[in-house]
Parts: structure tokens; C-alpha cells; sequence
């Protein structure tokens, strides 16, 4: 399939056709409903959340989590990392992925050296954070709860968009595990 969103302008639009399920309530919302056309939006995903809650989410106006899977799994997520789930959403099916041309496969997860890049690019304690958060998701809501229901979907890289109001500042797609924008880079075009 090809890239949806390789496109700076298609980001926008395609985040304005496609429906996440907000973690606090399991409501439909389209995400740029959420944000006033002045407001700085952050959008990351749940492999380095714990340092986007601790570094980015005090320096913007918003921020959105979003993982791949269900409302349920969201908020068990904004749970064990202490996010509020009114900003976290699930992608149930990966549909807001594909609209955003979001990489996946099995060429983009565990291997040698998108493990080195993963530990080089993240610092234990997050690292840990996130393993913690996994183990203590599963065992709370059952692995197949928090698992997405198609297992494909569990091959779904992410991706990092900082806006202002619908102009993007910000476009990064994590090519493999580990392939997170960094945080420097972030924070540098959300103080802008």
C-alpha cells in the first residue's frame, strides 16, 4: 500500500476524515475538532509517551497519545503511564495509521538494529516505564483486550506531527521500532 500522508498538506485533512475513539469516554472524535486554529498540537505515540508527558506536554497547548487498538486499551494505557485519557486515543483497525501513510510490517520490528537504535534513542527509565505499563495493562485487562484484534496490527510503526492549528510544523514517521523524533527535535519546533 502506498503512503496516505507523505504529503505535508494530506496530514491535516486526513486526520480530519478519520475517527479515533477517545480513551476517557470510548466517544468517536476527530481529532482536529479538539484543538483552535492558534493552538500548538502535539501528537505521539506510545513507545516513548513517558517522555512526552515529562518533557513535551508542559511545553505545548495540546497533546494527543494514540496507539493502535481499542478505547479500552487507551485508557488502561493513560492509566498505568498517568496521562490524562481525555487526551489519549485508541486507532482501532490502524485506519487514522493508513490515512497518515504510517509504516508497518515485519521489516519495521525487532531486529539487531532497530533494538540498538530503541535503546540508544530512549533512556532505561523509559524504557522500563513502557514495559512496566505493558505488563501491568495486560495483566489488568487481558492481553487479548489490550492486544488489537487483527495481529497484523501489532506491526504498525508510529508517528510524530507537531501543528499549529492546521499548519504542520513537524512530520515524522518512525520507520522500525525505536525510530521515535526526537525530543530535542519537538520541543524545538513546539517552542516555536
Amino acid at each position: 500500500m502506498a503512503p496516505a500522508a507523505r504529503s505535508s498538506g494530506l496530514v491535516f485533512d486526513n486526520l480530519r476524515s478519520t475517527p479515533l475513539i477517545r480513551a476517557s469516554d470510548s466517544s468517536p472524535i476527530i481529532l482536529p475538532d479538539q484543538w483552535r486554529s492558534s493552538t500548538l498540537f502535539g501528537l505521539g505515540d506510545e513507545e516513548h509517551a513517558s517522555k512526552l508527558r515529562d518533557d513535551v506536554l508542559p511545553a505545548v497547548d495540546k497533546m494527543f497519545f494514540i496507539g493502535i487498538g481499542t478505547g479500552e486499551a487507551a485508557a488502561e494505557f493513560a492509566k498505568e503511564l498517568r496521562i490524562d485519557p481525555s487526551i489519549c486515543f485508541g486507532d482501532e483497525g490502524g485506519v487514522a495509521g493508513d490515512s497518515l501513510g504510517l509504516q508497518q510490517g515485519f521489516k519495521t520490528m525487532w531486529n539487531p538494529p532497530a533494538v540498538s537504535t530503541m535503546m540508544q534513542r530512549n533512556d532505561e527509565e523509559s524504557l522500563k516505564a513502557l514495559g512496566e505499563a505493558y505488563k501491568n495493562a495486560a495483566d489488568n485487562i487481558g492481553i487479548q483486550n489490550l492486544a488489537p484484534k487483527d495481529i497484523k496490527d501489532t506491526l504498525r510503526q508510529g508517528g510524530t506531527f507537531v501543528f499549529k492549528g492546521d499548519k504542520l510544523l513537524l512530520e515524522h514517521y518512525d520507520q522500525k521500532v525505536g525510530d521515535n523524533a526526537l525530543i530535542s527535535d519537538i520541543l524545538a519546533f513546539a517552542c516555536q
